[in-house]
């Protein structure tokens, strides 16, 4: 099959949140199986395109408009695994140092922007690359260069089925569209105003913009729905987009579920060989182990190297990264979260439940690890500043210090208000650390009391007493939750493999849509 993916985030190209693993992984195990497949991403002022093998700049070129105005573009190209990679390229995203937020590098460009952040140019962004992708099929598809499935990735994409089907470009007469919800919470939408607004952007026929509306405001995932097929990131997922009573969607989930739209829900894959511990250079820590064989000697190395060089007192600034609170080295259990700094990953709970497990469990040390609002870093480092050798938060990301974080704690922390997969816990489960969760949409692919621990209702109470529970049966023996760390380990690798999800999820989805049946 000639695929295409459309996403604003790419592993290694252009880097956000979890979605950049899900496409690369994705596109990745579809060109392993044979498949021909072009992956499409914005060439924002911080890609590095030295990644890409044989990277030829500027090698095609288009004009669209949008807005009213028209916009020079250009399309770069390299490979990297068996992927072509097309670059877009456009003045607004060249003038961009992040994938979707105002970050520091921005200041130079838009001193008066606010850290952390939305791009104020998002409708732009997102309509200029979408009709980018039009515009090369239109000019540079022939009729046996043309795609067979269009795979479209979160809100920012979704409007492209919608653009390309009111155009009707002959290189995708037999196309058929596929759009992702990677996560449907209310700041994820990218939706318009009204119809004005969305007919100003995208020039898309009014009376689809008006099936399209959630209120006034016009949905992109409403809009795919009318040309093409929605998945999501997991079964569980699937089943809370079509509650109505759901209150984590700002309204999307009673729409779905009253025109009875179909989302199929398929879990993500991991791409265990960028991550496993026993080989150093994939999971970028300073020693090796392995939890599937319980050789677990190389992971409290890398505790112990943690501790006495990054999380100390008088440890330096670690790449950038600023830092409040340290750890003592005296703690026997040792809880880590590292994730988005967003009120949807449950972090004021996280540190309610923490303030009773410390005070209540002096053993217990806490490590918490990443960026987003200013309001909750500002909170997570007074945190941490209050209990000082027991909290140490550093604020930012950066790959090989985030996953030390997880890989040096005997516990992750996931008490996410809604959670569409979750990738976290895979990460914990790979390391041997294992995940304590909110039993909520993906994050129920843990098996409790198997491969983590699943709790609910959402509470601090409850989260603080099992956080405490935990705790007490580790410090009374040390090796007591063995076969659970290699029992997830195993579990992960059997069932969570992208081979596996792309071969019999992705693949026998595009043959459905393609003939109506497998092939």
């Amino acid at each position: 099959m000639k695929i295409w993916m459309v996403a604003r985030e790419y592993a290694g190209i252009a880097e956000a949140g979890g979605v950049k693993n899900v496409v690369c992984s994705l596109a990745e195990a579809l060109a392993r199986q044979g498949h021909e497949v072009r992956c499409f991403v914005p060439f924002y002022g911080c890609v590095n395109p030295q990644s890409l093998g044989t990277f030829m700049q500027n090698k095609y070129s288009s004009v669209v408009e949008s807005a009213g105005e028209k916009y020079a573009i250009s399309y770069s190209t390299g490979f990297l695994n068996g992927v072509q990679i097309i670059l877009v390229g456009a003045q607004c995203f060249w003038s961009k140092q992040n994938v979707y937020t105002y970050c520091a590098a921005d200041l130079q460009i838009f001193p008066d922007c606010k850290i952390g952040e939305g791009y104020a140019e998002q409708h732009l962004m997102n309509t200029v690359f979408e009709k980018a992708i039009l515009a090369f099929g239109e000019e540079y598809c022939s009729k046996e260069d043309s795609p067979q499935i269009v795979h479209c990735h979160d809100a920012c994409a979704a409007a492209l089925p919608a653009i390309i089907s009111c155009n009707k470009v002959h290189s995708f007469d037999k196309t058929k569209y596929v759009v992702t919800i990677h996560n449907a919470g209310p700041y994820y939408h990218h939706e318009f105003k009204d119809v004005d607004e969305a007919f100003f952007y995208t020039g898309i026929k009014r009376e689809i913009l008006e099936k399209s509306k959630n209120g006034e405001r016009v949905e992109p995932y409403l809009l795919a729905s009318q040309f093409g097929a929605l998945t999501t990131v997991s079964p569980d997922y699937a089943k809370e987009l079509c509650d109505p009573n759901n209150p984590n969607t700002d309204g999307l989930s009673k729409i779905f579920a009253e025109r009875k739209i179909p989302i199929l829900g398929i879990t993500n894959g991991f791409d265990i060989a960028r991550y496993e511990p026993e080989n150093a250079n994939a999971s970028r820590l300073p020693y090796e182990y392995s939890p599937e064989k319980l050789d677990l000697e190389g992971k409290y190395k890398t505790r112990k190297y943690f501790l006495e060089k990054i999380a100390c007192r008088d440890a330096p600034e670690i790449n950038g990264m600023p830092r409040s609170g340290y750890l003592d080295g005296e703690g026997r259990v040792y809880f880590a979260y590292h994730g988005r700094l967003v009120r949807q990953k449950g972090i004021l709970l996280l540190l309610d439940a923490a303030r009773e497990l410390l005070k209540n469990v002096p053993e217990a040390r806490l490590v918490i690890n990443g960026q987003g609002e200013e309001e909750l870093k500002e909170m997570c480092s007074a945190f941490a500043n209050e209990f000082r050798g027991k909290v140490v938060f550093y604020y930012g990301y950066e790959k090989a210090m985030s996953r030390m974080f997880t890989a040096a704690a005997d516990f992750a922390l996931l008490p996410s208000e809604f959670e569409p997969c979750g990738t976290e816990d895979f990460i914990a489960q790979i390391y041997g650390t294992i995940p304590v969760a909110h039993a909520t949409g993906g994050l129920k692919k843990i098996l409790n009391g198997k491969t983590g621990f699943l709790y609910e209702p959402n509470t601090p109470e409850r989260l603080a007493a099992l956080m405490a529970e935990l705790s007490q049966k580790k410090l009374k023996n040390a090796k007591c939750y063995d076969k659970i760390i290699q029992k997830a380990a195993r579990h992960l690798k059997e069932k969570y493999s992208w081979k596996s999800v792309a071969k019999e999820q992705y693949e026998r989805l595009y043959w459905e849509l393609m003939f109506g049946k497998q092939r």
